[in-house]
């Protein structure tokens, strides 16, 4: 397990981006802060403002009955504040609110907020204390991928592997592989370059596999719509790709 856990950390970290404005730098609060932080911008022009407090941007998003905009609230309350607001005061992070406003989305027709709770609980020291066994979690990934919430399926494969279900995992990474996800087939190099070690089985859950590991990391780097983070590792001196 312990050289899952260094495996995943690198991948995680490959594909992380600059964190806005909440503390946590990983891919998933960084994603759920880019979206706070449009919304800020947004209601700031609707309203002519050059200030903005966090106290009225959430009196805003409380008296909406617009779906997205509830799930902006859930997300503000996932985590503190790492700036303060143009009058000097934080968001003190509240999991049940957070929780609430993005089931409240999720009801209201918004399967995204239900795979922003899903991978915030994943992400989210705050958040996952909610679910520490990363039950619902999973439940409210494979909902929301289901729905059609595509993104969900990399987070879902993640959490089935942290939680030991190594098969579930790996095929849901071949699925989003075989559907063009260059993040899964990265991954799946990844994995099949290291193999899974379970500490708790003490042996091999995952042989390592050096052809399969080659098939996926030419194919994530050929890929047409791989990231910028993606292209930058396939040409960096650490990966040498081999056509067998």
């Amino acid at each position: 397990m312990k050289k899952f856990i260094i495996l995943l950390s690198l991948v995680l970290n490959l594909f992380a981006i600059d964190s806005i404005s909440l503390n946590n730098g990983n891919l998933f609060n960084d994603m759920a802060s880019t979206k706070v932080d449009k919304y800020i911008n947004k209601y700031k022009n609707e309203k002519g403002k050059e200030k903005l407090s966090y106290k009225e941007l959430i009196s805003f998003l409380k008296s909406s009955n617009d779906k997205d905009k509830i799930m902006i609230l859930g997300i503000l309350y996932s985590t503190d504040s790492n700036e303060p607001d143009s009058y000097g005061e934080y968001i003190k992070a509240d999991r049940y609110l957070a929780q609430k406003y993005l089931l409240q989305s999720y009801r209201m027709g918004n399967s995204k907020a239900l795979s922003m709770l899903g991978g915030l609980i994943f992400y989210n020291d705050n958040m996952a204390k909610l679910d520490p066994k990363l039950e619902k979690a999973e439940e409210y990934l494979s909902t929301a991928f289901k729905e059609g919430e595509f993104e969900s399926g990399l987070i879902l494969a993640n959490v089935q592997l942290v939680k030991g279900e190594y098969a579930k995992g790996i095929q849901t990474l071949l699925y989003l592989a075989n559907q063009g996800d260059a993040s899964a087939q990265m991954e799946l190099a990844f994995i099949f370059q290291k193999g899974i070690f379970s500490k708790e089985n003490n042996k091999m859950v995952i042989e390592p596999d050096r052809d399969m590991a080659l098939i996926f990391l030419n194919k994530a780097c050929k890929n047409e719509s791989k990231s910028e983070k993606i292209t930058s590792f396939c040409y960096s001196k650490y990966i040498k790709i081999e056509n067998k």
